[in-house]
């Protein structure tokens, strides 16, 4: 009874008969009105209620558990009244709290949350939110590659630890948990989203997703460790900017004789606005990067960090920049 009492004290809020874990006729914040006025809400924050419980009893260091679960209200009330933002905090925290194998709660429910693309392509992504009470569930995807995307929603049954989703179109999902890691797979069915997207692949709870190291041009495949390290001094915030072109990718050849290895990127759908080229030979560089102006017009800047060719283009690059568009600006970077 006691941890019952600290566990509502933290939340600020008087337990009543209802289905969220506080007194909706008290509701007094943006946030706590829009949990009592969405079901689903109000389930997460009285399941959240009973995690935050099981895991004070269980707890080897119950004041640290205290102390983030504070820091966790105040996240959640910056939600306001954001109903999106609002599942998405609770599920996170509710994820946590399960990792610490003191929930209670039982292997079904883990389904229950939002969970994203284990992928580090920046311009490629989806997220699935599945809601409900287990075996009945609901999910919707939401995915994107490049400038195309596609949504999907539907309902599944769970028969252990996992469940399938088809539609009249033809169009099937099947979904397998196991342990932190939901795995999609898709049959060859396009599912009704844009060209190139697909929901199939490795999924983790968001909050997993959160803590993973940023993309890089070295987990990208593009250059080394040394390279990379070079190409942030070299491009600054173009460096992002040249990180968010990295969907699709090739080889093409080095027009110029310098034994530099070569490579084509662009974003599926926009490989006209938003691509780049990126030669380099150990720790030389030379990139032209298709970038926008103030007037929104597409241009072209060129880095090097090799001094004889600050202000030529190489030919490789030249043929780039034409083939894309021969009247396209160059800027020559410092």
């Amino acid at each position: 009874m006691r941890l019952f009492l600290i566990a509502t004290a933290l939340l600020a809020l008087p337990l009543a008969a209802n289905a969220a874990s506080f007194d909706c006729t008290k509701a007094a914040t943006p946030a706590e009105k829009a949990i009592c006025g969405d079901a689903d809400l109000s389930k997460l924050d009285s399941d959240l209620n009973s995690a935050f419980i099981s895991a004070m009893s269980a707890a080897a260091n119950p004041d640290s558990l205290r102390s983030s679960q504070r820091d966790w209200l105040k996240r959640r009330n910056a939600c306001g009244g954001d109903t999106v933002c609002l599942q998405r905090v609770y599920q996170e925290r509710l994820d946590r709290l399960q990792n610490t194998g003191s929930t209670g709660r039982t292997g079904d429910a883990r389904w229950v949350q939002v969970w994203q693309l284990d992928n580090d392509n920046p311009s490629a992504s989806s997220q699935i939110s599945i809601t409900g009470k287990p075996p009945a569930l609901k999910f919707s995807i939401e995915a994107n590659n490049g400038g195309n995307s596609g949504a999907l929603e539907g309902k599944i049954v769970l028969k252990s630890d996992r469940a399938t989703y088809r539609d009249k179109d033809g169009c099937q999902l099947d979904f397998v948990r196991v342990g932190q890691r939901l795995t999609v797979r898709q049959n060859q069915n396009d599912c009704g989203a844009g060209s190139g997207v697909y929901y199939g692949g490795n999924y983790l709870p968001a909050s997993a997703i959160a803590a993973k190291p940023k993309a890089s041009l070295v987990s990208l495949k593009v250059l080394d460790a040394n390279q990379d390290a070079a190409a942030r001094t070299l491009l600054g915030e173009d460096y992002q900017n040249l990180l968010d072109t990295i969907n699709m990718q090739g080889e093409i050849d080095d027009k110029d004789g310098l034994g530099a290895k070569v490579g084509d990127y662009f974003v599926r759908g926009l490989a006209n606005t938003n691509a780049a080229v990126v030669m380099r030979k150990g720790d030389q560089l030379w990139i032209g990067l298709l970038v926008f102006d103030k007037q929104n017009n597409s241009r072209m800047r060129y880095y090097t960090n090799v001094p004889g060719w600050k202000k030529r283009l190489p030919k490789t690059i030249q043929a780039w920049h034409d083939e894309h568009d021969s009247k396209l600006p160059v800027d020559y970077m410092p």
